[in-house]
């Protein structure tokens, strides 16, 4: 914020903006000023106060618009998306709101080479560059086991979500090459505020969200901000419904000028928490001579089948400045779910008469426990003409999960006609225990020198596992699996930031991610590796608030597992992914009316090495091309939106003989602001209500995408 009282004190201030700098310009000449700047007329001389949200924004805080300036994904350090050496992604506040997303997946649908299912309840199911994408809260991982037990985060909860792609390990550890999504909490605020929101769409779905904050005392060292929800939903899917329960509390202490805490809390209970649908391919992605299975349809036993989630967090940030050279942060959380799960669906391939489907129906009550901690020690000092931000870090992580499940075929039914009333239930068979303890010490160099900014990396894991599974009628152990891995991880980057915004960038960086097991010589199985070559360019006008980015990547996963040529009931890890392509994104907030986002991928997956008779062929689930675009327009009280999302057709099985076909789906949004406090908003999700199919896998199941959603949202601000 400037506050300027007088035209004389122009030449000794520096504005960083030019269109700030031609604001006051104007009004020192006597002419009417340009908009965005705010002028209060004293006695004899005009005061001019410009406020440069921009050079404001935080982190981990509220971004303008669309468009993030900073972020701390990518490095953990305060650093500019511009001088970031890799590809990352920042969906704001704002475009959760405006695109009233309801999910993650739904949060992300606009960001180039992010893939999910997005027509399931339970878990956000997200690719990056063709991995599962790893996903964290707040910098530190929420652990996915191979369970049903993941903790699942609403983004009504949300500041923004940030997409990190290629290999993340040398600052969070073990993980997937593909990138992360680091999910950012809404923190409390010095501002006092308060919102109450009101929705209700199609599927009978009912919610209503507050977020109220601000300070708790007189001076503001004290700030609170509570965010809730209660939601009661159906689906597009007969008898699977939704309902969620959720509170996060959140108080922010400032015990000095140095020193900052803020403690972050949820729960979190969901009495139904979804089911998936899973459908044969014939019949769905392909004809069936007996009739198509529409959308709506579940295949699955619905007086039996249902989940339940509970979930609960507590953790804290502490940042403490040590002096002018060092500070040292402290990021914490405990984090405990349970799932109570019953799930019955059709096995494919379907009998000779294309009507008879197996089901398979399993029981699976679950418990995860986690606690994470990642201490890092960052100094900003000068060495010669190099000006550096040193990190330095420890994490660590301890899991704790159990699993009592069963499963077995029960019976078979006809699609067309389906009846459950014969088949019998299923009883817990198996009880299995996992735990998960990683250590990891990281150390990170930013240098500049003149235009130039080279990042250096280097991190050292460890991390072991135990997964005992023992028989529920007896007690005794059926299986064990121990072990220890290690390894170093790395990576490299280079910037150049010329004088009119333009940063052309490369990196390398690696990844490893543990495996269990043991291989066809009984010894214990090596972590898979990812190694990626990144180079690329990032565009911010100096006149306009906008990031322009487009990356080429070459991404490697080695020591994937394949069979053992000379045995195949065994495994070997000489099999090898390959994933490469092109990355393009526009964010831009071109005027205070319009708004936009853009983006192109083109991913080739292919699998390089293998002993399963798929060498060549691609990875099933990938779509190789994805383009979307969402424009936003105000008109005076006026908003529309409008946006359009391709996604190209991918492979349904690994021999790549099913193909899932392409699809173009339309999202639009209306709004209108009554007055300051009152807003009412229309959104609609594929528009059109075309029904596709999102992906098949291995010939045995397909999944349907989300069909139309409609969502009307009544919003109170004072």
């Amino acid at each position: 914020m400037y506050v300027i009282s007088s035209c004389e004190a122009l030449p000794a201030i520096r504005l960083k903006f030019p269109a700030v700098r031609t604001a006051v310009a104007l009004l020192c000449l006597g002419l009417p000023p340009l908009a965005g700047a705010q002028t209060a007329v004293g006695d004899t001389l005009p005061q001019i106060t410009v406020s440069d949200t921009q050079a404001q924004e935080t982190p981990n805080g509220p971004a303008n618009g669309y468009v993030a300036r900073r972020s701390l994904s990518a490095s953990k350090t305060d650093t500019s998306l511009l001088e970031t050496p890799q590809s990352i992604s920042v969906v704001t506040r704002q475009q959760m709101d405006d695109q009233a997303a309801q999910t993650l997946d739904a949060a992300l649908r606009y960001t180039p080479a992010v893939y999910s299912q997005d027509n399931d309840i339970r878990f956000d199911q997200l690719s990056v560059r063709g991995f599962s994408a790893d996903s964290y809260l707040d910098g530190l991982k929420l652990v996915v086991t191979n369970w049903f037990v993941t903790p699942r985060i609403d983004p009504y909860f949300l500041e923004r979500a940030e997409v990190l792609r290629g290999p993340t390990s040398v600052l969070y550890g073990q993980g997937s090459p593909g990138g992360i999504v680091n999910m950012v909490s809404r923190m409390p605020t010095e501002e006092t505020f308060h919102r109450i929101d009101m929705q209700a769409g199609n599927h009978d779905r009912y919610q209503l969200g507050f977020d109220v904050g601000g300070p708790l005392n007189g001076d503001g060292t004290v700030l609170y901000r509570v965010t809730g929800l209660g939601r009661a939903a159906g689906s597009q899917t007969d008898y699977v419904k939704e309902q969620r329960m959720a509170i996060a509390p959140s108080l922010t202490i400032k015990a000095s000028g140095d020193t900052k805490i803020t403690f972050l809390s949820s729960l979190q209970y969901d009495p139904k928490g979804g089911l998936f649908n899973p459908v044969p391919p014939s019949g769905s992605v392909l004809a069936n001579g007996n009739g198509r299975i529409p959308p709506s349809r579940y295949l699955g036993d619905q007086t039996r089948d249902g989940m339940t989630r509970t979930q609960a967090s507590l953790g804290y940030i502490l940042d403490h400045r040590l002096n002018d050279t060092w500070s040292f942060r402290q990021n914490a959380r405990y984090l405990h779910d349970d799932i109570d799960y019953y799930q019955s669906s059709v096995s494919s391939p379907l009998g000779a008469d294309g009507r008879t489907a197996g089901i398979w129906a399993n029981i699976n009550n679950e418990h995860l426990t986690n606690f994470a901690i990642d201490n890092q020690l960052t100094g900003k000092f000068k060495t010669g003409g190099l000006q550096q931000t040193l990190l330095a870090g420890v994490d660590y992580q301890r899991t704790l999960a159990g699993i009592n499940r069963g499963g077995a075929m029960v019976g078979s039914i006809d699609i067309f006609n389906p009846d459950y009333s014969a088949l019998p239930s299923v009883s817990i068979s198996t009880l299995e225990n996992y735990s998960l303890t990683q250590g990891g010490l990281y150390l990170q160099d930013q240098a500049r020198l003149g235009r130039w900014l080279l990042t250096l990396g280097g991190r050292q894991d460890w991390t072991t596992s135990d997964d005992v599974q023992r028989s529920a009628a007896t007690g005794a152990v059926a299986a064990r699996a121990r072990q220890s891995d290690s390894a170093f991880t790395w990576r490299a980057g280079l910037n150049y930031v010329f004088d009119g915004g333009v940063s052309p960038y490369m990196s390398y960086a690696t990844s490893f991610a543990p495996s269990i097991g043991t291989n066809s010589t009984g010894g214990l199985l090596k972590p898979t590796t990812g190694k990626q070559v990144e180079v690329g360019v990032k565009y911010q006008p100096a006149q306009t608030d906008a990031l322009f980015t487009a990356a080429l990547f070459n991404l490697v996963q080695q020591n994937v597992q394949t069979a053992d040529p000379n045995n195949a009931m065994l495994t070997v890890q000489t099999g090898e992914i390959r994933s490469r392509g092109l990355e393009l994104e526009a964010r831009a907030n071109l005027t205070r009316q319009l708004k936009f986002i853009a983006s192109y991928t083109y991913q080739q997956l292919e699998v390089t090495k293998s002993n399963d008779g798929n060498e060549g062929k691609k990875p099933v689930e990938v779509p190789e091309q994805m383009a979307s675009v969402w424009l936003d327009y105000t008109m005076g009280r006026f908003g529309a939106a409008a946006g359009v999302r391709y996604v190209g057709a991918s492979a349904g099985n690994a021999e790549n003989t099913l193909e899932v076909p392409s699809h173009t789906l339309v999202d639009a949004a209306l709004r209108y602001d009554y007055d300051q406090h009152w807003r009412l908003a229309l959104n609609a999700a594929n528009l059109f209500n075309k029904e596709y199919v999102a992906y098949c896998s291995n010939n045995l199941f397909c999944y349907w995408g989300q069909t139309r959603s409609v969502l009307a949202t009544v919003t109170y601000r004072w």
